[in-house]
């Protein structure tokens, strides 16, 4: 399926206002790909796509940060026994 929609990345037809349901809120939303590099397609709301960008962005750099910071008290523990 080709993205028909020129006002946002969506799969619904020309002149639709939605198509589909949000999976978050349950609101009318659009069936596009998922906002980052996962290969799903589902259907959100404009809130909730914009919404899940953003976690999705704070996940893939909250993630390393905490694994340095773990890290990094692992060796100051092992450091002083």
């Amino acid at each position: 399926m080709t993205l028909v929609s020129t006002t946002r990345p969506c799969y619904c037809q020309a002149g639709q206002v939605s198509c589909g349901t949000c999976e978050r809120c349950g609101e009318p939303g659009h069936t596009r790909h998922f906002p980052g590099p996962v290969p799903v397609t589902g259907a959100w709301c404009d809130a909730c796509y914009r919404l899940v960008g953003r976690r999705h962005q704070l996940l893939r750099w909250g993630v390393p940060v905490v694994l340095v910071a773990v890290v990094i008290a692992v060796i100051r523990t092992c450091g002083s026994w």
